[in-house]
């Protein structure tokens, strides 16, 4: 809380140049709303968070993000520990809270949503603000270490599969605060990722970068699981104070619903002991008692750990 209040008083600040952007995104909470009337571009449109003063670019060229270059380079490094990746497991589905995205897909199991109506859509975490990876981050030393030297992470990362037939609908990412970044590795033939009003070839061992609040949708029509390398930057024109303050609040926010999962989970044991009594005294002819039906789907940590162990083996990998 005095984190807090020290931020509030340097962004009220009117001679705060450095603030401003951040300045405004504090009246707008304050009065209620998380974004601007109208978004930079209309493909932004059903971004639930924007951030103003920002360039809103669908793509960016990768000659202005000279931080990519070595990606590039070590690119047949890093598919050389993908393709180990194959003899083991640690590839989860990937799964979305509820009210996480508007282009949703209900899940078979009831749990969470999905971001695509075919197909399957698999991912191998590396990073998640600050969640432990250990395993998978050792066995990809050069990938993480990539990460690792980037000048200003998101703090997401992962590698991405798509099996043969998959459609990933359309959507927005959940802010214009950052950049994603595309390095294709195997399997790129028959693969497309449309964002706004154009649609991209992938090109393996090449990054492509783009701005994920701009509504985008992507198809993989080849034969062979399709697997990305996939990151996060901050985006290029926040100050250094304004990622130091978002990062703040970013942590903040999720360690609160890394919290509110750890308790759904307590409240799940209990309801599995309060069910194991309830069997017990019926059985000796005692009171039935009654545990509170958990909610699924709305926590996004709660949904890593239930997606951690849903796939056996890596049999979808074609």
């Amino acid at each position: 809380m005095a984190a807090s209040r020290k931020w509030v008083r340097e962004m009220a600040d009117p001679s705060n140049d450095t603030l401003a952007r951040l300045r405004s995104w504090m009246l707008l909470r304050i009065n209620g709303r998380e974004r601007p009337v109208s978004p930079p571009s209309p493909w932004q449109s059903g971004c639930p968070e924007l951030l103003t003063g920002l360039r809103a670019r669908p793509v960016w060229e990768t000659a202005e993000l000279p931080w990519l270059r070595p990606f590039e380079e070590r690119a047949g490094e890093i598919r050389a520990e993908l393709l180990a990746l194959r003899s083991c497991r640690g590839f989860q589905p990937l799964k979305i809270p509820n009210w996480a995205s508007s282009g949703k897909v209900a899940s078979p199991d009831g749990a969470g949503s999905l971001s695509h109506d075919a197909g399957e859509w698999n991912v191998f975490y590396l990073s998640l603000h600050e969640l432990p990876f250990a395993d998978n981050r050792a066995r990809c030393p050069v990938t993480v270490s990539l990460l690792a030297a980037l000048p200003r992470p998101y703090d997401h990362a992962f590698f991405s599969a798509l099996t043969p037939g998959t459609h990933v609908v359309k959507h927005h990412g959940p802010t214009n605060k950052k950049l994603r970044v595309h390095l294709p590795l195997v399997g790129v033939e028959g693969s497309r990722l449309r964002v706004a009003d154009r649609t991209y070839e992938c090109v393996e061992g090449r990054c492509f970068a783009f701005d994920d609040s701009f509504e985008h949708e992507a198809w993989h029509d080849g034969d062979r699981t399709r697997i990305v390398l996939v990151f996060d930057v901050w985006h290029p024109d926040l100050h250094d104070r304004e990622v130091q303050f978002l990062s703040l609040l970013q942590r903040s926010r999720l360690r609160a619903e890394m919290k509110r999962a750890e308790a759904a989970a307590e409240r799940a044991a209990r309801g599995c002991a309060v069910a194991n009594a309830s069997l017990v005294a019926r059985e000796g002819g005692g009171r039935e008692e009654e545990s509170a039906p958990l909610a699924r789907g709305d926590n996004f940590f709660q949904l890593l750990r239930d997606a951690k162990n849903a796939l056996p083996d890596n049999e979808w990998w074609v």
